[in-house]
């Protein structure tokens, strides 16, 4: 579901070419934490991943920040 969609944009973009970071703030579903670390590792792109059941408003907050940073 939303877990591959995101997947596949991200493949997408890097195809033409584009700076890619996800940010894995779906923190209470544990599962979801670590499906999008798989995919970011299968697609080499950078993942900004919160602890389970951490404030998921924080997670998109450091996902921002760390985008900003690397210029993505």
């Amino acid at each position: 579901g939303k877990t591959t969609s995101v997947a596949k944009l991200a493949n997408l973009l890097t195809q033409n070419h584009k700076k890619v970071l996800v940010a894995a703030a779906d923190t209470f579903r544990a599962a979801a934490i670590e499906q999008l670390d798989t995919w970011a590792q299968r697609l080499q792109i950078d993942i900004v991943k919160g602890s389970p059941k951490s404030d998921p408003a924080a997670v998109a907050f450091d996902a921002v920040q760390a985008a900003k940073a690397r210029r993505c």
